[in-house]
């Protein structure tokens, strides 16, 4: 249960920050008129730069959390020995 309990917040937190970046890129489109040409190049790096970081985040998040895994799994299969 706290397992299945953590994952679910993990998802959830996960989940905010895609919204937070597709509200970004959003805002960015219905804005891209008044912005200058500058301000919206800096908006697309910071947008790619804040994938990037997402994307790395996340799967870094995932190995720890698999390699922890695997840890608990390995050391429960040295108990049964």
């Amino acid at each position: 249960m706290k397992k299945s309990l953590f994952y679910k917040f993990q998802q959830v937190i996960i989940f905010i920050i895609h919204i937070l970046l597709l509200w970004w890129i959003y805002w960015l489109l219905q804005n891209t008129g008044r912005l200058s040409t500058l301000h919206v190049m800096y908006h697309f790096a910071g947008i790619g730069i804040y994938g990037a970081l997402l994307i790395r985040g996340c799967a870094a998040w995932a190995k720890y959390h698999h390699l922890k895994e695997l840890e608990t799994q390995e050391n429960s299969n040295d108990n049964d020995k």
